[in-house]
């Protein structure tokens, strides 16, 4: 299975050091099937129903649901991992904090693709990863979050869970661009132009506006498109324009959640993030 490609810039999230993606056999109807490392249980990644969007993101989201498979989580234990790395060997550390902390979800999270990034990401913490694998899944559950929004109009729980994750992203994606920073120009003022759109989006267009327009200085780099968007959203930035373009029309994320002061961005920690719903 090749990885979905992006609408206008397929090296940004794959860039992000995302394994490759394998199968097992196919199971017993036909489904490709992973053997849970730490109890054996026959798991199966979460189908999708096969809409696409052919619509341009501004935060160059993939016109695919073909991202919940990327994840598959154990039903009986919880643990949750790339496809391609599902059954490989877990220590005896993780083995014991999974059934502690991650067994009582684990059904969710089989049955879920939200739960399921959500399971992974709190591993990926626990084991250090690497900081783009990190960015990735990260990036990968606010896609599957996203497809939760009501078609025409919003919903504040779904855009609060959104904000939370996309702060996260901000976090590490700054601390990559700091630490380990792509070698490609393009490619870093890429990672920095989402850094600035993520900014925005989360409600803080006065932090996002330096970002962007930074980017936008640079389009003869980035080439027509990303160059364009660039401008264009550090021009709303300049206007304290929150609004994206999703789906069916335009939404402002900021304005749903405004009732709830937003938290400060913050690293992902081993603590449960909020409940997807």
């Amino acid at each position: 299975m090749r990885p979905p490609r992006t609408i206008v810039a397929s090296t940004l999230v794959w860039t992000l050091a995302l394994p490759a993606i394998g199968t097992e056999p196919p199971g017993h109807d036909g489904r490709d099937s992973h053997a849970c490392p730490i109890d054996g249980t026959a798991t199966f990644p979460i189908g999708t129903d096969g809409k696409t969007s052919p619509k341009l993101y501004t935060d160059l989201e993939i016109p695919t649901q073909a991202y919940t498979n990327l994840v598959v989580a154990c039903p009986k234990c919880g643990y949750a991992s790339w496809t391609s790395d599902f059954s490989r060997p877990v220590d005896a550390a993780t083995e014991a904090w999974v059934k502690a902390n991650l067994a009582a979800t684990a059904r969710r999270a089989a049955e879920d693709p939200a739960w399921a990034y959500r399971h992974h990401v709190q591993l990926l913490q626990r084991r250090g990863a690497p900081l783009r694998e990190r960015i990735g899944a990260l990036v990968f559950q606010s896609y599957v979050l996203k497809r939760r929004r009501p078609r025409g109009g919003s919903d504040a729980n779904v855009e609060r869970e959104i904000a939370s994750v996309r702060r996260d992203i901000t976090v590490l994606l700054a601390q990559a661009l700091r630490e380990d920073p792509p070698k490609s120009a393009r490619t870093r003022l890429e990672w920095a132009y989402l850094l600035g759109e993520l900014t925005r989006l989360v409600g803080e267009p006065g932090h996002a506006r330096p970002l962007l327009a930074d980017v936008c200085a640079q389009r003869d780099a980035l080439g027509i498109t990303i160059g364009k968007m660039a401008c264009d959203q550090a021009e709303k930035a300049a206007h304290n324009d929150t609004f994206e373009e999703y789906r069916d029309g335009v939404i402002n994320p900021a304005a749903a959640i405004a009732g709830k002061p937003a938290d400060p961005p913050v690293a992902p920690t081993d603590s449960a993030p909020p409940a997807p719903r």
